[in-house]
């Protein structure tokens, strides 16, 4: 139970956290030092690989409230582009991570799910190369605002389609 409300507080305050650390930035130190503080606790929490990951995010918080004058706290959603490339590509070399979620539901997942699950994971990696990029180049510019729009709302807003879209696709044309 703990754990839930701790990741439940963890999306909440990354999903506002481009906001925040643009439209408070007076508060940005103590934004960076909760969310640290956060992963750490989760880190806690957590076993195996994802442990480690938790703990290096800890890490990066840190060291953004140290360097605080840089703009190491932009690249934020840049490294959980990059995290979750690495979660996804990597699940190619055996079964694709969507592969094992989708065998959550159908256990018995035939061939043509298998290659249509691969292709989707594939597709994921995509994204996430596209939107680490696009959130890079705009921690670069001058004004944040542009940062913040896109790391806070129209990178949301394509994930939500992408995931929206693939299950309009499976329910419509793949009718599974």
């Amino acid at each position: 139970m703990k754990l839930r409300a701790l990741k439940f507080i963890l999306t909440i305050f990354s999903v506002i956290y481009p906001f925040a650390i643009f439209f408070a930035s007076c508060l940005s130190i103590w934004i960076l030092c909760l969310l640290g503080i956060l992963w750490a606790i989760r880190g806690f929490f957590e076993s195996g690989n994802f442990k480690y990951i938790c703990f290096f995010i800890a890490v990066f918080f840190m060291l953004c409230m140290i360097f605080r004058g840089t703009n190491l706290a932009f690249l934020y959603p840049v490294l959980m582009s990059l995290l979750f490339l690495a979660i996804f590509a990597n699940s190619l070399r055996n079964e694709a991570l969507i592969t094992k979620i989708a065998r959550l539901k159908e256990p018995n997942l035939d061939q043509n799910g298998v290659i249509y699950t691969r292709k989707l994971t594939k597709i994921w990696c995509v994204f996430f190369v596209i939107n680490g990029v696009v959130a890079y180049v705009l921690s670069l510019m001058e004004d944040k605002i542009y940062w913040s729009l896109y790391s806070g709302v129209i990178s949301y807003m394509i994930m939500g389609v992408l995931f929206g879209g693939e299950i309009l696709y499976r329910k419509i044309v793949l009718k599974v």
